[in-house]
């Protein structure tokens, strides 16, 4: 069946795309996941994979057209076969054509679709039917599972293209995943609850003729699968893996060392033994350093290098290497609901099983106490000329802006400039190394009804003040609204909390790795204070609160902590109106 290829949306700004060179043309063949054209955008320019296995019969579009999201750039035909005019002109030619041409993955789209069209009465040239598989969505580079929160559809019903399917949880942000097609849930692979690896086949969608009579026969429950027939129902491994395995690490996986690997790659690497540490040291022409089918082929051809020898389980010559290890106490498995439950059995108390964002907090945040050494600053601000400001411009402000004007971007922008004057606080630390970030990206922290989030103002170094309040505005109504993208809540170099909306005038945060220092802001409260001037001392009433700064000692010492903390306060005594 012929599957439409649309200009992907790479960002909430971001309404078009200029195609800079198609990777494939016309009668290629392409496996789902190849990369299958480039793209340019204001933003960024990138590799797009083709959603798809098979051929590329059509392009809508040239390269340096300059074409809107969600337009249709190209057209693919995958194994269901045709539909409309181009079925009937293929006639009973469809079955003839040789499965194997395609590679594994639609050789396994064939298997599938084969039966269901039998099911259905149907026939290779009719309407296209076929049993499509969907998988577990990648939604971030660092992003290698994810939990199924709840399926949104069953077997047997019908779902139309883009209609949420599921809700998956991951250790960034609970989503709701849309069906890439539109047809009839024949089978879902996995059960609520389970935690699945990006990638691997999570249900099937009956489309075309077969799907159209809704006679499919009913698909067992994951938990009724024989074992070798779950997870991502990929080829089972041929006599080459073995091989593979003993020149450096056995079946590829999708991602590994930070890279994500094409099927088209994987499948090129088992099949001429490369292992999992040999491709990692093959350096990757694409996104983010991704071994491309050029890449590893070039690698081949020119006279592969043996991967760096492995070190052995136990090296003869450092007996004492695994000593202190061994002499370590094992960590204690947490105890299950169950567990604790039984515990409590003759107690009156309430058992509560933590959600999946919960459990990524705690472990999020015990992480976080292990991993830096954090130590504490506070601040006293007078924020009683912001506040006098804030009230002068706040009826226009949001007249103009459509928002109301509140203290929260006068701290971010004063946190903003303090980074720029102390750029070392705007780290990361990996190991023994620094790496200073030359973009600012603010995280704040939000409270919502599942948990804390901390969407990020990516470039925030680049935005005026209110470009940084209406970033700001947006992202925390996406955070209540749960409409926040993978992308708008990754990626912080620091970040900002606001524990005094409560009420709270004192509070330390927890550093958001891997960021090297967190700022708490807490209530702004009227208090009198001593006034000094050349006068001499008076009391007045002025709007006081607090500022903390926990930071990472391991780079961020006492001296440059303070430092950073008071320019903040400077900044904040000192906002001009003209930054508005």
């Amino acid at each position: 069946m012929k599957q439409e290829i649309r200009m992907p949306k790479l960002g909430e700004s971001i309404t078009e795309g200029t195609i800079v060179q198609w990777l494939k043309q016309p009668g290629d063949m392409v496996e789902k996941d190849e990369n299958l054209l480039e793209i340019s955008t204001d933003k960024v320019d990138s590799e797009i994979p083709s959603p798809f296995a098979g051929k590329l019969v059509e392009l809508k579009a040239e390269a340096n057209d300059v074409v809107e999201v969600d337009s249709v750039i190209a057209i693919i035909e995958t194994e269901g076969g045709g539909t409309g005019d181009d079925a009937d002109a293929a006639g009973d030619d469809s079955d003839e054509a040789p499965a194997g041409d395609n590679g594994a993955a639609e050789s396994r789209e064939a298997a599938d679709a084969a039966p269901a069209e039998r099911d259905s009465g149907g026939s290779a040239n009719g309407n296209g039917g076929g049993v499509m598989d969907v998988e577990m969505p990648k939604l971030g580079e660092s992003i290698t599972e994810g939990t199924i929160v709840k399926w949104l559809k069953q077997p047997g019903d019908t779902i139309e293209k883009d209609e949420n399917l599921l809700e998956i949880s991951t250790d960034k942000v609970d989503s709701e995943i849309p069906s890439p097609y539109a047809g009839t849930v024949k089978e879902l692979m996995a059960g609520e609850g389970d935690v699945v690896e990006v990638g691997s086949v999570i249900a099937r969608i009956e489309s075309g003729a077969g799907a159209a009579t809704g006679e499919s026969k009913p698909s067992p429950t994951p938990s009724e699968k024989n074992p070798a027939e779950s997870g991502d129902g990929a080829p089972s491994r041929s006599s080459d893996e073995p091989a593979a395995a003993e020149q450096g690490g056995g079946e590829v996986p999708r991602e590994a060392g930070g890279r994500f690997y094409s099927p088209l790659v994987r499948s090129i690497a088992r099949k001429e033994g490369v292992g999992a540490r040999e491709l990692e040291q093959i350096p990757g022409s694409g996104l983010h350093g991704r071994v491309t089918k050029k890449d590893i082929l070039a690698y081949l051809e020119g006279g592969r290098q043996a991967p760096a020898a492995q070190p052995k389980a136990a090296p003869a010559d450092r007996p004492a290497a695994k000593a202190p290890a061994a002499a370590q106490p094992q960590a204690k498995p947490a105890p299950s609901t169950e567990e604790v439950a039984a515990k409590y059995d003759e107690q009156d108390v309430e058992i509560i099983p933590m959600d999946n964002i919960r459990k990524k907090i705690a472990d999020h945040m015990v992480m976080s106490k292990n991993t830096s050494p954090h130590v504490y600053g506070v601040a006293e601000v007078d924020f009683t000329r912001v506040m006098g400001i804030l009230k002068k411009h706040k009826a226009a402000f949001q007249e103009k802006e459509g928002m109301k004007l509140t203290v929260n971007p006068f701290i971010l922008f004063a946190a903003n400039k303090a980074l720029a004057d102390f750029p070392m606080v705007n780290s990361s630390v990996e190991g023994h190394t620094i790496v200073r970030r030359k973009a600012v990206n603010l995280g704040m922290a939000v409270a919502t009804e599942r948990g804390l989030l901390v969407p990020t103002i990516k470039n925030a170094d680049m935005l005026n003040f209110r470009g940084l309040a209406r970033s700001a505005y947006d992202l925390a109504i996406k955070a209540r609204d749960k409409k926040l993208t993978l992308e708008e809540i990754q990626g912080a170099t620091f970040t900002v909390t606001n524990y005094g909306v409560f009420g709270n005038v004192i509070g330390f945060p927890i550093i958001n790795q891997p960021n090297v220092a967190i700022l708490g802001v807490a209530a702004i409260k009227k208090r009198p204070v001593v006034i000094e001037s050349e006068a001499g001392d008076t009391i007045g009433i002025r709007q006081i609160g607090f500022l903390t700064l926990s930071y990472d000692h391991r780079i961020v010492d006492g001296e440059l902590g303070d430092k950073f903390l008071q320019r903040v306060v400077h900044y904040l005594h000192n906002f001009e109106e003209t930054w508005l």
